[in-house]
């Protein structure tokens, strides 16, 4: 029996490329960077200027600020997507298989959260931070790890989920029923939380 249990929909048109959807050259004079290894899937930059990569094998790299030879600072031993630096200045590190994890300065990992009622994370994806340090961060899928993650967009599986970790360690659902959740953003004035559903291609938004 197929482990696939699809959805029938109709993908909406895809925007004309006009208006701010014209091709351009915006990024033809950018400065590539070389990563040894595969699959950077995210960047953050800390308070000196140094820029993290996580790489597919699980490696954390750090750059210095002038796009030097890159210091490998851990590994996590799954594979690192979302990358954040909280308000001290510790990395914070969405890995798809251990869950949300945080870099201490001794070099250690440290799980802030990798389960919810007892059922463990499949793919912990992206996040964001807040000023009180709440950590505001998706998980794509019950259904499939990252390792089959086509099947769940094959499927059209709507089992993602937003979630908040507060300060105090609770760990709270926001939302479910997302489509492959995917980026995490706040507004500046962090009045609201969106996060993008890859499988919808659309943006939802939550008012905080």
């Amino acid at each position: 029996m197929s482990r696939i249990e699809p959805v029938k929909w109709q993908p909406p048109a895809a925007p004309e490329l006009v208006g701010e959807y014209e091709v351009n050259n915006a990024l033809a004079g950018v400065e590539i960077w070389p990563a040894p290894g595969v699959a950077p899937e995210d960047v953050v930059l800390d308070a000196q200027g140094r820029v993290y990569a996580g790489l597919e094998d699980g490696r954390i790299l750090r750059y210095p600020p002038d796009g030097g030879e890159p210091q490998v600072i851990a590994d996590t031993n799954g594979r690192p997507l979302g990358l954040e630096i909280d308000g001290d200045g510790r990395l914070v590190i969405c890995d798809a298989y251990q869950g949300l994890l945080r870099l201490e300065p001794d070099g250690t990992l440290t799980t802030l959260a990798d389960s919810y009622e007892g059922e463990r994370f499949l793919e912990t994806n992206n996040a964001a931070i807040a000023a009180d340090g709440t950590i505001y961060f998706s998980v794509s899928s019950t259904r499939f790890d990252i390792a089959h993650y086509k099947l769940d967009l094959m499927e059209h599986s709507d089992t993602g989920r937003l979630f908040a970790l507060r300060p105090d360690g609770t760990l709270e659902l926001l939302l479910g029923g997302l489509y492959f959740s995917n980026g995490v953003a706040l507004s500046a004035d962090e009045s609201f939380v969106v996060v993008a559903e890859t499988g919808l291609y659309r943006v939802s938004r939550l008012w905080l």
